[in-house]
């Protein structure tokens, strides 16, 4: 592992903006410099071990970490372009014009949650043998919590990065090697992320003591959740020879999230179409949420959303924003309640009763307040915005994602005309949600299962945009289907401005992927550069 990664801990303790994870949290949380080394003899009681897990979320809470996910799971994809406030690296970034020297690439706040959740692991279970109050259930739950968001962290880093350093032990000392080589993404890290995610989903609780705490930590539900991903990820390796059943293990933990539900105290259920964005995305901890971070206006806020996406109220300039193609796909269904709720628009009409087409459009989802109380296109919408004291959770995971891996893995399996209308069925429960029953996906409509497939896809797209995922999907289908037509002619949709030049870039595999950081390489040099930017930077 590289110097970059090294992060020791040392008196690790919950300060009162902790408070959203535990409580009777009252002391601080601090990172000490890297030469300072944590001892040992830190880990005596339950609670010592609780602290450090607390920290592994407060460090999944920086800006760094939100940003990052945006940037790369959303912000290359075709629902957005940047605006006239992205610096350089955002404007290189969205061109797919990137080198080393990019600061949107470095990854080390996500080995920062990977190293501390490699520390958890290592040390505490000799917690047990210190302090007879620790339960064996109480260890495996904090276990499964490390476990699940180690393998987030790197579910992250090989989606956008490919290749990279697969690290299980813990910086403890200057003696270590940090010089380590990139592990295969395909044959070495994702196999050894559904291992862990297994042993998570055994040891992980179905729920925790509260709605907040069940909603915004690691429950069986969350791990089932990134589990379904990381299958629906694997099974997409053109090379693959178990892709098939992979498709059937995504749906199986899809399912157990599904019909587990009865099993909760905690209320699981789809929001009505209505309500969806003031329950799921203004207030939070939604019965639809499996898994969010919780920000909090007194404690740790969510400043990624506002500066990325644009916050009026708090001064804050959009970097990125909505394009036309992302808003034209609700124009096509008649009542989409999120078409307002997700884009912040003015949609008029004409005197002839035609539909004026907008010419700008902004991210409303997160950062929004209040959504505009008509449907498109009957009217200018009215927005208003979060106040400076108010911040958004990060989701995860939530419900309508659940239903639409499984769609889109059934659609991988599917052969019969029974089958066929299942996946409609399943991309139906967010597309009736959004038009409340005003409008459905119909069977007659999508003859061929490549019909079906292009359907989930694009539902997925309307449902889960800004959520960081629309690129991951894209990839998706272009490791599926390799260089097909289809297939790039969806990455090339990501870019408005001389697609020719993009094509050109894309038809190597390898731009599908990001650089590793000069930063990085120059600190380790076991590190090996992604073939197409080493030869672009030669």
């Amino acid at each position: 592992m590289m110097k970059t990664m090294k992060y020791y801990l040392k008196n690790i303790f919950l300060a009162a903006s902790c408070l959203w994870l535990f409580t009777a949290c009252n002391d601080f949380l601090t990172l000490y410099p890297e030469d300072d080394i944590v001892d040992d003899e830190y880990w005596e009681t339950g609670e010592d071990v609780q602290s450090v897990v607390a920290s592994c979320y407060r460090f999944m809470l920086e800006d760094n970490v939100i940003s990052r996910i945006i940037y790369w799971g959303e912000a290359r994809s075709d629902n957005m372009d940047y605006s006239t406030s992205a610096s350089t690296d955002e404007q290189y970034l969205k061109d797919a014009n990137l080198l080393s020297s990019n600061g949107l690439v470095t990854w080390g706040d996500f080995y920062k949650v990977i190293n501390i959740c490699n520390k958890v692991i290592k040390s505490a279970p000799a917690v047990r043998d210190r302090d007879a109050n620790f339960t064996e259930e109480r260890l495996h739950n904090y276990l499964a919590e490390v476990y699940t968001l180690r393998a987030l962290c790197y579910f992250y880093l090989v989606r956008s990065f490919g290749d990279v350093p697969y690290v299980t032990e813990p910086s403890e000392s200057e003696q270590q090697d940090y010089q380590v080589a990139q592990s295969s993404a395909d044959d070495v890290i994702v196999p050894a992320l559904i291992e862990d995610l297994k042993l998570a989903e055994e040891y992980a609780p179905e729920e925790w003591p509260t709605e907040q705490y069940t909603r915004g930590r690691i429950t069986k539900n969350a791990v089932r959740a990134l589990l379904a991903d990381v299958y629906l990820w694997k099974a997409s390796d053109a090379g693959n020879s178990e892709a098939q059943a992979d498709y059937r293990s995504c749906v199986e933990a899809c399912d157990r999230v599904l019909y587990n539900q009865a099993m909760y105290e905690t209320e699981m259920m789809m929001v009505e179409g209505n309500r969806m964005y003031n329950s799921v995305f203004y207030t939070g901890n939604s019965t639809e949420a499996i898994f969010e971070l919780n920000f909090d206006k007194d404690g740790k806020m969510n400043g990624a959303t506002a500066n990325l996406y644009g916050n009026t109220t708090k001064g804050k300039s959009a970097h990125f924003e909505p394009t036309a193609q992302l808003f034209n796909t609700y124009l096509d269904v008649q009542y989409d309640y999120r078409a307002r709720d997700f884009i912040a628009a003015t949609v008029e009409a004409g005197s002839d009763g035609s539909v004026v087409p907008p010419t700008s459009f902004k991210v409303f989802k997160y950062e929004g307040q209040s959504p505009a109380s008509a449907l498109v296109p009957h009217t200018s919408y009215e927005y208003s915005y979060r106040a400076s004291t108010s911040t958004a959770n990060w989701i995860f995971y939530r419900l309508s994602d659940i239903y639409l891996m499984k769609a889109e893995a059934l659609a991988e399996l599917a052969v019969t005309d029974d089958e066929r209308k299942t996946v409609i069925s399943l991309c139906n429960v967010t597309y009736k949600r959004a038009t409340m029953e005003m409008d459905s996906l119909e069977y007659a409509d999508y003859p061929s299962m490549d019909a079906v497939k292009a359907m989930v896809l694009q539902e997925r797209q309307r449902e889960l945009c800004f959520e960081g995922k629309r690129w991951y999907d894209l990839l998706r289908k272009v490791r599926r289907e390799g260089a097909t037509a289809g297939a790039y002619a969806l990455l090339e949709k990501a870019y408005a401005r001389e697609v020719s030049t993009y094509k050109a870039r894309l038809s190597n595999p390898e731009a599908w992927y990001l650089p590793i950081s000069l930063t990085e390489m120059n600190a380790n040099t076991q590190l090996h550069q992604n073939s197409y930017y080493a030869m672009k930077e030669q």
